[in-house]
C-alpha cells in the first residue's frame, strides 16, 4: 500500500517541478537571485534531482549515479531543456526503483545512514517526498516573485 502511496507523490511532485521549471518566461529567470533568496529554482531542481538518484537511484536501485551536491548549489545557467530532460530521467528512475520494493524492502533499515540515525526505508522515502515538495513551493515561490 506505501508503495502505492510513495508512487502517486512522487509522480505528482515531479510533474509538478517540470511544469513550475517549464513556466518561467526565460533560463535567466530560472536563474535570477532576489534579495533574500539563497537559491535560485535552477539550483533547488539540481539539487531534487540529485537527491532522488542518489538517495532513490544510486543506494535503492543500484543505478550507478554519482552524486556531486556542492554542484547543484553551484552551477549556474543550466537550460531549460537540459533541467527537463533531468526531472524526466529522475521521475523514470524514481518510480521504477519505487515500484519494484517490496513491504519487506519498506521495513528495512535504509542502507545508508542519514539524518539522525537508522530509520526504515519506508519512512525515509516519505521523508524524500516531503522534502521534494518544501522545495517544490519555493520553487513555486521564485517563480511567481520573479515574473510579477
Amino acid at each position: 500500500m506505501l508503495t502505492g502511496i510513495l508512487i502517486n507523490l512522487f509522480e505528482r511532485d515531479l510533474s509538478k517541478l517540470e511544469e513550475e521549471i517549464a513556466a518561467y518566461d526565460s533560463v535567466a529567470g530560472i536563474w535570477l537571485i532576489p534579495p533574500g533568496i539563497k537559491n535560485p529554482a535552477g539550483n533547488l531542481c539540481l539539487h531534487l534531482c540529485g537527491n532522488l538518484q542518489h538517495y532513490v537511484g544510486a543506494v535503492l536501485g543500484k543505478t550507478g549515479y554519482v552524486r556531486n551536491r556542492d554542484l547543484e548549489f553551484s552551477a549556474r545557467n543550466v537550460p531549460t531543456e537540459d533541467l527537463l530532460v533531468l526531472i524526466s530521467t529522475t521521475r523514470r528512475i524514481t518510480l521504477s526503483v519505487i515500484a519494484g520494493l517490496t513491504a519487506e524492502d519498506l521495513e528495512k533499515i535504509y542502507p545508508e545512514k542519514v539524518m539522525a540515525g537508522a530509520m526504515s526505508t519506508g519512512h525515509f522515502l516519505v521523508h524524500l517526498s516531503t522534502h521534494l515538495n518544501y522545495h517544490l513551493g519555493q520553487i513555486n515561490y521564485h517563480r511567481r516573485l520573479t515574473q510579477s
